[in-house]
C-alpha cells in the first residue's frame, strides 16, 4: 500500500497497512531552527531555509519526507505579484508590512514575527469599501500550483493537500481589526464584524476558486481554518460561532466540494469538543490539530463519539511532550494515540501544530520513527 492510498484508506474510515503520517502544511510543518538540526542529525549537508516568514518555518524537502515516512506532499500558494518580502530593520527589530497592510515585528530576541499594527483597528463599515485590499486574483497565487498538482497527482505516491488558508478570512478579520476590538464588537458592534467578515470571506472564496479551477481535480485534501479555541474553552459563545463563523464556513466549504471531490480539513488550535457536532454539520471532513492538552480534547473519547463522521488529524502533544519529553516520552505518546485513536482508521498522525523551535530533533525523528512501530494495523499487535 503506498502512501496516497494509505492516507485515501484512512479518510474513507478504513483500516489502512498503518496510521499515515503528516509533515509540511500550514499548521503541520518545522520550524528552521529545529529543521536543521534535524538535517545535521540525519548527516544531510544542507542549510534550512525559512519558507514561512511569519512563523520562520520550513517547506520540508523531499528526501527527508522520504526518510520519515510522510505520505503527504503539499501543493502552496505562489507569491502574489503585488508584494513580496522585504522586511527593513528598525530599532525594535525586523518589521514589515504583509499584503492586507497588518505590521508585524520580529525583535531581535524572538523567533517569529508578532502582530503589531491592525490598520482597522479604528475603522467604520464606510471605511472598509475604501480600504486597498489585496487583489485575490493576482496571478502569483496560483503560479506553480496547477503543474505542482498534477504532478503529485499523476505520480500517484503520495496524497495530495491544497494548502490554501491563505491565512484563514476569519482570523485575517480580527488581525486587520485587532484581536481585542474584534471580539468586543461580537457583542457592541455586530454589523461591523458581519460587514468585515463578509469582505474577507468573499477575497478568500474568489482565491480558491481560482485556485481550484486549475488544481481542484488533482487533491485529496484542501486546508482550511481558524482557531476557534482557547486552553480551556471556545474563544467565543456558541451562539456567537453561530452568528459569525458557522455559515460562512457552510458556504466556504459548499464552494469546495463544488470544486473537487477533496476532503475539507479545517485547522483550530483549542479546546472545540463543543463545535464538532456543529463542524460536521457543515461538510468538515477532517479536525486538526486535537489539541490534546486542551480540555475535553481527549482523543480516544473523541473518536468514540465522532470517529464514523471526522478524520482526527494531529495529536501528538506540542506543549510539553515533544519540547520537554525524553525520547521514550514521544515514543509512548504515538503509541498511546494509536492504540485509543487508530481503530477503524480516521486517524493522522503529526504533531500538534508546528514543531517549534525548542523541540529536539531526536523528539522529532521518534516521532516518526515510532509510528512506523505502532501505527501498523492491527494496532496493538505490532510488537
Amino acid at each position: 500500500m503506498n502512501s496516497k492510498v494509505r492516507l485515501l484508506t484512512t479518510l474513507e474510515h478504513n483500516e489502512p497497512d498503518r496510521v499515515p503520517l503528516d509533515l509540511g502544511g500550514w499548521v503541520t510543518t518545522i520550524s528552521v531552527k529545529t529543521y536543521q538540526q534535524l538535517l545535521n542529525l540525519l548527516g544531510i549537508k544542507r542549510e534550512a531555509q525559512v519558507f514561512d516568514w511569519l512563523r520562520q518555518n520550513v517547506n520540508p524537502d523531499d528526501d527527508v519526507l522520504q526518510r520519515l515516512g510522510v505520505d503527504t506532499r503539499y501543493v502552496h500558494l505562489g507569491q502574489p505579484h503585488s508584494w513580496s518580502f522585504k522586511p527593513e530593520a528598525t530599532s525594535k527589530g525586523m518589521y514589515i508590512k504583509d499584503e492586507w497592510g497588518c505590521g508585524f515585528l520580529m525583535p531581535e530576541t524572538s523567533l517569529y514575527y508578532n502582530l503589531v499594527e491592525s490598520p482597522l483597528r479604528n475603522a467604520t463599515i464606510e471605511d472598509l469599501d475604501d480600504y486597498p485590499w489585496p487583489d485575490p486574483n493576482d496571478e502569483g497565487y496560483i503560479y506553480g500550483v496547477e503543474a505542482r498538482a498534477r504532478s503529485l497527482a499523476e505520480e500517484g505516491q503520495y496524497g495530495v493537500i491544497g494548502n490554501f488558508a491563505w491565512e484563514s478570512w476569519f482570523e485575517r478579520a480580527w488581525k486587520l481589526r485587532a484581536m481585542d476590538v474584534f471580539y468586543m464588537d461580537m457583542i457592541a458592534n455586530k454589523d461591523f464584524v458581519h460587514a468585515l467578515l463578509d469582505k474577507t470571506l468573499s477575497l478568500h472564496m474568489a482565491l480558491l476558486e481560482n485556485v481550484l479551477e486549475v488544481c481542484g481535480a488533482y487533491l485529496d485534501v484542501v486546508i482550511q481554518g481558524g482557531d476557534l479555541g482557547g486552553q480551556k474553552n471556545t474563544l467565543m459563545s456558541l451562539d456567537a460561532y453561530r452568528e459569525f463563523i458557522k455559515p460562512r464556513q457552510e458556504k466556504s466549504i459548499r464552494l469546495i466540494k463544488e470544486k473537487t471531490k477533496a476532503k475539507v480539513f479545517w485547522h483550530s488550535c483549542g479546546a472545540v469538543s463543543s463545535l464538532i457536532h456543529d463542524f460536521i454539520e457543515v461538510g468538515i471532513d477532517i479536525l486538526n490539530p486535537v489539541q490534546v492538552s486542551a480540555k475535553g480534547m481527549d482523543v480516544s473519547a473523541l473518536k468514540k463519539q465522532y470517529g464514523n463522521n471526522i478524520v482526527f488529524w494531529g495529536g501528538i502533544d506540542s506543549q510539553h511532550v515533544l519540547p520537554h519529553g525524553k525520547v521514550q516520552d514521544v515514543e509512548a505518546a504515538v503509541k498511546n494515540l494509536c492504540e485509543s485513536a487508530g481503530a477503524n482508521g480516521g486517524l493522522v498522525i503529526c504533531a500538534v501544530h508546528n514543531i517549534q523551535a525548542d523541540v529536539p530533533s531526536e523528539n522529532v525523528l521518534a516521532l516518526y520513527d515510532s509510528a512506523h512501530d505502532f501505527g501498523r494495523y492491527p494496532i496493538g499487535f505490532n510488537q
